[in-house]
């Protein structure tokens, strides 16, 4: 069922009663069972037969431990999922992420490790003076191990979970089992990594990692992805393929970047980590973001770097300040670099990262702080400085403002509504010019969204009033499909209508976004990143 407005298409969320209002508590509940071995879903309507895989969900389950809770959403404890669909059929697993931060606190019955948005503090069984003693041994922070973001594939059957630290879990994909634990340090010269790396079509893999001291860098880091039946270690192969030198001496945070068919291209935001702070969290016993600081009168500025070469292009591209945790897409146009990205206005979204502010439902309040946005960095600076930017249609602007320096200006993708967790068909398009992105209107959560970057108009699953909160959704391509839209949406979906909450993966149509089918499954968290991998 559909209704039109302007340029947005509502679908009700398989008939269900909508008017009911919504609990967000109960999204960020922590989950006590695991469920070890496959186990059947209940299926409504027909699973389509050519998806063949497994789809990897990872983010925080667990908020609590002892008489102590994590205040940050990004703290809690990572529990991996996993749903394993085959000839229209679909299975569910789980597991808690059992990485040294899970185990400590289960076997202390307290938070142990350092964390992002919770204050870890000393043994009360330790004094004082042991406690600065400890701190004067490396690492002066704790880097922690639970990786409860996404997923790296490094061929050949080697998954591993991610976080936004030095530090990684390889994971048995078939138990979801830790076999491992990774310091990438022990490989490349960083201190941090993103959890969003990106998949050349040469087999290549790509990430970006800082490195801390007196002048910071952030590193492109690379790697060759294991072919079928090569036992060496994929991450023996990773290099840095450059380094960019920080523009302060304070870092900017970076949660994600962009991989076109030629170039990196990297955001400098001016949402810096205080590198003096942040090395003496653990003697003041504060979060690790209380380091973060927020600078609305800086510029941003994009960074391109050749993968082939490992050429920084000079060019200083400038833009007002704004802060962005994920890319939607980039690629290549005629001597531009097309950028896509979510863009908020400024950090407010890190406020209500704190579990009481999503809880409560804070990120309500973003609706017109957070939009969809288009950058175009001109790679030839010749001919009119005021206008670099002559892509056909193009709404944003680029402007020469000084030598090498250009100040550009985007282009709304969609005037409508939030849009955050972006994914697309990134097999085919990621790094080329596409049409279509997906994602969840971020301010109330309730909906997933269609964007057609052509046209500038919207579909949308579920409904603004209703009681079902989708998570990030996975587009799935069909094997025989002829468009970029020919394919599944997957997602997470939490039903917090009464009498209790129910859990589901719901498949949708990729061209209209109409429910195909759902598969009910035990309580499960909300997430935050998945992955889908085909079945050889």
């Amino acid at each position: 069922m559909c209704e039109m407005e302007s340029n947005t298409t509502h679908l009700k969320s398989n008939g269900r009663d909508t008017s009911r209002s919504s609990d967000y508590r109960q999204l960020y509940q922590s989950i006590h069972t695991e469920t070890h071995q496959p186990t059947p879903a209940k299926i409504k309507g027909e699973v389509p037969k050519w998806i063949n895989g497994s789809l990897y969900r990872n983010g925080p389950g667990l908020f609590e431990v002892g008489k102590q809770k994590v205040e940050s959403f990004f703290d809690g404890f990572a529990l991996l999922h996993k749903f394993i669909i085959k000839d229209g059929t679909v299975s569910y697993q789980s597991r808690y992420l059992e990485c040294d931060a899970y185990k400590l606190a289960q076997s202390e019955q307290r938070l142990v490790l350092g964390t992002f948005g919770t204050a870890i503090h000393r043994d009360p069984c330790k004094s004082y003076f042991r406690h600065l003693f400890s701190y004067f041994k490396k690492p002066m922070y704790d880097p922690t191990d639970n990786c409860n973001v996404n997923w790296l594939d490094l061929g050949n059957d080697e998954l591993y979970a991610l976080t936004e630290s030095n530090l990684l879990c390889k994971v048995d994909p078939e138990t979801l089992k830790v076999t491992d634990k990774i310091d990438i340090m022990d490989y490349v010269a960083v201190n941090s990594a993103t959890a969003h790396p990106h998949y050349g079509e040469d087999g290549v893999v790509y990430n970006m990692g800082s490195s801390f001291g007196f002048r910071s860098n952030y590193n492109i880091i690379k790697m060759v992805k294991a072919k079928k039946g090569d036992n060496a270690n994929p991450l023996e192969t990773a290099t840095v393929l450059c380094s960019i030198p920080a523009s302060t001496c304070n870092p900017a945070y970076f949660h994600s970047f962009a991989l076109t068919k030629n170039y990196v291209v990297f955001l400098e935001q001016p949402f810096n980590v205080n590198v003096l702070k942040i090395l003496t969290c653990k003697l003041r016993e504060v979060a690790m973001s209380s380091s973060l600081e927020f600078h609305p009168n800086e510029k941003c500025r994009f960074h391109i770097v050749n993968i082939h070469t490992g050429h920084l292009i000079t060019t200083k591209y400038l833009a007002d300040s704004f802060f962005c945790f994920h890319f939607i897409n980039a690629y290549e146009d005629q001597g531009h670099v097309v950028v896509d990205l979510c863009s908020y206005n400024d950090d407010t979204i890190i406020k209500y990262a704190t579990l009481e502010s999503t809880r409560s439902g804070g990120a309500s309040s973003l609706e017109g702080s957070l939009r969809p946005v288009r950058f175009v960095l001109p790679l030839i600076l010749d001919g009119n400085s005021d206008k670099l930017v002559t892509l056909a249609d193009s709404l944003a602007t680029a402007k020469l403002v000084g030598k090498d320096t250009v100040m550009c200006t985007p282009e709304v993708l969609c005037e409508e509504g939030t849009f955050e967790l972006p994914q697309i068909n990134y097999n085919s398009y990621n790094g080329r010019p596409y049409r279509y992105a997906y994602g969840v209107v971020t301010h109330h959560l309730r909906q997933i969204s269609k964007i057609d970057i052509k046209t500038k108009s919207r579909v949308l699953w579920g409904s603004e009033s209703g009681s079902c909160y989708p998570s990030e959704p996975v587009f799935v391509p069909n094997p025989n499909g002829v468009d970029e839209d020919d394919g599944v949406v997957l997602s997470l979906v939490t039903d917090v209508s009464p009498p209790t909450k129910s859990t589901f993966l719901v498949v949708l149509d990729g061209k209209t976004l109409e429910e195909v089918a759902r598969a009910e499954v035990k309580d499960l968290p909300f997430g935050i990143h998945g992955m889908f991998v085909n079945s050889t």
